[in-house]
């Protein structure tokens, strides 16, 4: 059967469109066909057998070990899935130690995600002072221009950072390290220390610290991190504050695996 597009809807990219049903057949019925796809899209055995060759080779269908002729979700998918309920589930296990390191530094606090070659606010506690960095979650920013950003950074193989940033490093600032050099120099001081620090980098007289937080295999999950006005959170006291925010990801790890 044929899916018309409702009348005034914004144009879509067929082929994209007939593939994101094809993975939505497969999680349904729990598999998918030549036949079943045809069916299903009202389209040829030739563009289902395209459709499916696609999916396979990137990995988000795979043949079905014990039927021959049937596809199955793969392990591209299975992997985003897993992704997204370790990120809920650690935005749940953070939120009251969050709410203590808040306590204890009096600065906003901030859960924080890779997403591509950007960093996510997906959850924060925001400083009671008068003077306070707001809470910024949903906010997207550079991952270079950021603590948060550089903790997760520094996880990745050298290959796997230069492939996200195929169009060079984004400024935000005078201060926000946009060359490679200088990025790769920080980024091997935050695997050193264990803590990323940031100056003015994201926003002019606003640093920002950050820890990993990382699940039972160790990889990292997400970034705790704070920011402050730059007099409140100067580099000489970076080593100190990382120690509370330490052992908050610590907790935040322990629940999570």
């Amino acid at each position: 059967m044929r899916h018309a597009r409702s009348q005034g809807a914004a144009p879509t990219l067929s082929s994209v469109v007939n593939a994101l049903r094809v993975i939505a057949l497969a999680h349904k019925d729990g598999k998918v066909t030549l036949p079943s796809i045809s069916d299903h899209l009202g389209v040829g055995k030739s563009t289902a057998h395209r459709l499916v060759t696609t999916l396979t080779a990137e990995n988000f269908l795979q043949r079905n070990p014990a039927h021959h002729a049937e596809f199955i979700v793969g392990p591209a998918l299975l992997e985003i899935g897993a992704a997204a309920i370790r990120r809920a589930d650690v935005r749940r296990h953070a939120r009251r130690p969050m709410e203590r390191l808040c306590d204890q530094l009096g600065e906003t606090v901030s859960l924080v995600i890779l997403e591509g070659n950007s960093t996510r606010v997906v959850d924060g506690v925001e400083s009671r002072q008068a003077v306070r960095v707001g809470l910024r979650t949903g906010v997207v920013l550079p991952a270079n221009a950021t603590a948060a950003g550089k903790v997760l950074l520094a996880q990745l193989p050298e290959k796997d950072l230069l492939d996200l940033f195929p169009q060079g490093l984004p400024a935000l600032t005078g201060a926000t390290k946009s060359t490679w050099p200088e990025l790769k120099r920080q980024l091997a001081e935050v695997r050193a220390e264990g803590f990323a620090f940031n100056a003015d980098e994201s926003e002019p007289a606003m640093n920002g610290l950050a820890v990993p937080v990382r699940d039972h295999t160790s990889e990292p999950v997400a970034a705790l991190a704070i920011a402050a006005p730059y007099y409140r959170l100067p580099a000489h006291t970076a080593q100190a504050k990382a120690r509370f925010l330490r052992e908050a990801a610590a907790v935040i790890s322990r629940a999570h695996g």
